[in-house]
């Protein structure tokens, strides 16, 4: 599993460096399943996204940023692993995290989309409870994380 010398924090401004060095070592297939087409954020995305501290974690290996992940205000969530660090639970621990911050920021539910062929995120899916929705073009996740508002929560199975 997760490695002792990988730590989860929130970002800094100055991270911004190392999360760009991140997205250059994705392949065009990872950033395919990434944002359902090809591309590849810049350098001023990249520092955009950082500036939302409530919302950027990272997970870092010394030094190196190995992995990201962001919550936005409706729920959705996105993120990336180096592909070296991959099948270690890093991508499990960032959605806990994200899950966390999702309660300090008062929302009922946790969702995800992705595409069909990214087993790795469908399966990350079902091992934290998420219910899926699985069709043709995408696949949808959602988990309600207020037990209070689970009303607000679709039933999407």
């Amino acid at each position: 599993m997760v490695q002792k010398s990988i730590r989860i924090r929130e970002a800094k401004d100055e991270d911004w460096r190392e999360i760009y060095s991140l997205y250059t070592r994705l392949s065009d297939d990872d950033l395919y399943l990434r944002y359902f087409h090809f591309y590849r954020p810049s350098e001023n995305e990249i520092k955009k996204l950082v500036s939302l501290k409530d919302h950027v974690t990272v997970i870092a290996e010394d030094d190196k940023i190995v992995g990201e992940g962001s919550i936005y205000e409706d729920g959705e969530f996105s993120l990336v692993v180096d592909p070296q660090y991959r099948r270690n639970g890093i991508g499990a621990l960032i959605v806990k995290e994200l899950i966390k911050k999702a309660k300090e920021l008062g929302l009922s539910k946790v969702r995800f989309y992705t595409l069909p062929e990214n087993i790795a995120m469908i399966n990350l899916g079902k091992k934290l409870g998420f219910k899926l929705r699985i069709d043709e073009d995408e696949v949808y996740g959602e988990l309600c994380i207020e037990e209070k508002k689970v009303e607000e929560c679709s039933n999407i199975a």
